[in-house]
């Protein structure tokens, strides 16, 4: 595939990679949760130890004051599912006993044990706990890490995807195959949908992925290096990454291989922005030794990778609480250039004298009618082909070009790489039960190869000796 262009716009993609959510809360039993939220469960007991039945149990997220309420049963249990991933105020009220409040982080696809203990008195009176220590994972065992907020924008990332941070984790291998399990085992979770490739699981067989080196690598369309999903996911875009590489359970794992949670970041009470722009130059790099030998420049390309995000509250309260919108787009404009060489025939041989072992031979004296080479042949390689400017043939040598009859013809071309990634996302709380969260992504990709190159302007705009992709006839918009 010369040009390979991806639109998620149809309404195919838009089934499959966006999320519509809406949540009855408190619904779900302690084990169950959603792939792009978290839970928080835990025991209330008096200071003796004892069961607290029917203490009411409030979780607000920091971000948008967004308060979920409880109560304890008989047992002293309470569950607090689906929640989105973020910091969250915890307070703990029952008639004879003070108000305890805590403070918890729900990671996405982690259930978050948080014991609390009350102390008597009236419920007038705060006692703040201190949760260091006290929010486990104990609900199952299964292996993986999360990186969250501050931490995906300080980590290095290749092409600022956060899909690099998947071969950080142990027993991942750089081509995204996990504990022998081959590349095609792992699946991908984006805002709960499955952003897994139906072609080769991970983005590094067939097509190539996101996060990776751009300027080659070991993936067929050059443009990445190590798993990925489908779509892209720039870290200025992502509220949480997770991987979990084994012990998976049941209610998310559908493979061997590891299983990537990823959950676009949202809009919060306060309107909040940024922009970036990346550029990088190769032009202080050295030029190669094929190259000075023909006197063939370097070729000249550089990196320039921009976006911006944004979110905040769109709406005045209404229809139950308040709406919530995030946008991020990014860019990436790579207009590269590389060198590119090709055999043509030389100048004897356009005249009709070529050289077979030693011995040069001059076509029109062995032709009765004097023609020699055929006037058509000689038109069509004079028109269409340039004359040669590396005599050695390069690594052309011993196939097509044999330095004598043929030999080659280098020039830089260009090899524009364009793309294009938006994602928006909307929330709307209609109470403490019910909540709305919509998701959708636009991706276009433009990638320019040297597979079949034009080097002597035969297609419309094209110049004899100026080489340029096939892969873009015709005309990419």
């Amino acid at each position: 595939m010369r040009v390979r262009r991806q639109i998620f716009s149809s309404l195919f993609a838009s089934f499959l990679l966006c999320s519509l959510v809406l949540v009855l809360g408190n619904a779900l039993p302690a084990g169950a949760q959603s792939t792009a939220s978290g839970t928080v469960v835990g025991t209330v007991t008096d200071p003796s130890g004892a069961l607290v039945g029917g203490a009411k149990v409030e979780v607000t997220d920091v971000a948008t004051h967004t308060a979920r309420t409880v109560n304890t049963n008989d047992a002293g249990h309470y569950v607090v599912a689906d929640l989105n991933p973020g910091q969250y105020d915890v307070v703990v009220v029952k008639q004879g006993f003070s108000t305890t409040k805590t403070s918890s982080e729900v990671k996405v696809g982690v259930t978050t044990t948080l014991n609390l203990t009350l102390q008597v008195g009236g419920t007038n009176v705060v006692v703040e706990v201190q949760a260091a220590g006290t929010e486990l994972q104990t609900t199952n065992a299964t292996i993986g890490n999360t990186i969250t907020g501050l931490s995906l924008e300080s980590l290095p990332s290749l092409q600022r995807d956060v899909s690099t941070f998947i071969e950080l984790q142990p027993g991942v291998s750089p081509d995204g195959s996990v504990a022998g399990a081959v590349v095609d085992q792992s699946t991908f979770m984006l805002d709960g949908g499955n952003n897994s490739s139906d072609m080769d699981g991970s983005m590094t067989v067939y097509t190539g992925g996101f996060g990776g080196d751009p300027t080659g690598g070991i993936v067929a369309n050059t443009i990445g290096a190590g798993a990925s999903g489908v779509m892209p996911t720039p870290v200025d875009s992502v509220e949480e990454f997770k991987v979990n590489t084994a012990n998976q359970t049941a209610d998310f794992n559908s493979s061997a291989g590891a299983q990537v949670q990823v959950v676009t970041k949202r809009g919060t009470n306060t309107w909040h922005g940024t922009a970036y722009e990346y550029y990088l130059d190769n032009n202080f790099s050295a030029n190669t030794w094929d190259n000075n030998l023909t006197g063939t420049r370097l070729p000249s390309y550089h990196y320039n990778r921009f976006g911006g995000a944004i979110g905040g509250p769109i709406l005045p309260a209404l229809a139950g609480g308040k709406t919530y919108l995030f946008f991020n787009f990014e860019g990436f404009r790579w207009p590269n250039s590389a060198t590119v060489e090709r055999s043509v025939p030389s100048a004897d041989m356009r005249n009709g004298i070529v050289t077979f072992g030693g011995s040069t031979y001059n076509l029109a004296t062995y032709d009765d009618r004097g023609i020699g080479i055929n006037p058509l042949v000689q038109q069509m390689w004079n028109k269409y082909m340039p004359l040669p400017n590396d005599p050695t043939c390069g690594s052309l040598l011993g196939g097509r070009c044999d330095g004598v009859n043929t030999q080659g013809y280098k020039a830089n071309m260009a090899l524009p790489f364009t793309s294009n990634f938006a994602v928006a996302r909307l929330d709307h709380d209609f109470g403490e039960k019910w909540h709305f969260m919509s998701t959708y992504r636009y991706y276009h990709l433009t990638n320019t190869t040297k597979d079949q190159v034009d080097i002597g302007g035969f297609f419309p705009g094209d110049k004899l000796g100026v080489p340029a992709a096939v892969s873009t006839k015709p005309s990419a918009p």
